[in-house]
């Protein structure tokens, strides 16, 4: 029989944290469950309890103090995979906190069915980030993305991309599916699939979402944003 998992659940809202205390409980049955209302707290329960399997927490709660918050527990905790959970999907914020180690990064308002898929990837060694999302983080770099690579350093992984699998890259981080992506590219979808596999292998990612993130860190070019006033 497995062992139960040992859960944190870090949340200075009492009424979501009991609400989501349950939810989990009942997606992962068996599992340990802790609660924390803010950072300190949430570090005197890691500190006095047993060694636990996954630890979520909420962003904006007190003593977070944002991305050094974050940093601290992913740092001071590296064998803990930590799940932010937030109210808000902003994609600088997002790609931040995976930049740091964040294993996962969960929106309040997501599904039962999205949770339960995050959690058991995380647990399984992966990461996950909103889908929606991927596309914002990154750019697809336009004409100027084979320039901009070639500007970064001899043994950057992005380097070794052929211009094809650039280009197949971009189309990934769009979310676009290998049918979509052999349209767009006027390829075989055999050999999309092709050159997402050497990919992945170059990127030393499991799917697309990590090669969309370790991309993002390696210094894929981003989208320029415009601000009106």
């Amino acid at each position: 029989m497995a062992k139960p998992m040992h859960l944190l659940i870090a949340d200075d809202h009492l009424l979501f944290r009991s609400g989501f205390k349950l939810l989990v409980s009942q997606l992962f049955p068996g599992s340990q469950l802790s609660d924390a209302g803010d950072a300190n707290e949430a570090w005197d329960v890691l500190d006095t309890e047993e060694s636990f399997d996954l630890v979520f927490l909420d962003l904006a709660m007190p003593g977070m103090n944002g991305i050094a918050g974050v940093r601290r527990f992913v740092e001071r905790r590296p064998a803990t995979p930590v799940v932010i959970l937030s109210a808000h999907a902003e994609p600088d914020e997002i790609a931040e906190c995976m930049g740091l180690g964040v294993r996962g990064y969960i929106p309040k308002a997501a599904s039962e069915s999205v949770l339960q898929n995050a959690v058991s990837l995380v647990l399984a060694g992966e990461i996950y980030v909103p889908r929606h999302v991927i596309s914002q983080i990154l750019s697809e770099g336009g004409n100027d993305t084979r320039e901009d690579l070639d500007g970064l350093p001899e043994n950057n992984p992005l380097r070794q991309l052929t211009p094809r699998q650039r280009n197949t890259l971009a189309l990934m981080i769009e979310g676009r599916s290998n049918k979509e992506i052999a349209r767009s590219l006027n390829l075989l979808e055999s050999t999309v699939k092709a050159h997402v596999k050497v990919i992945l292998r170059k990127l030393s990612a499991h799917n697309r979402t990590q090669a969309a993130l370790i991309a993002a860190d390696l210094g894929w070019p981003r989208r320029v944003r415009t601000r009106t006033s």
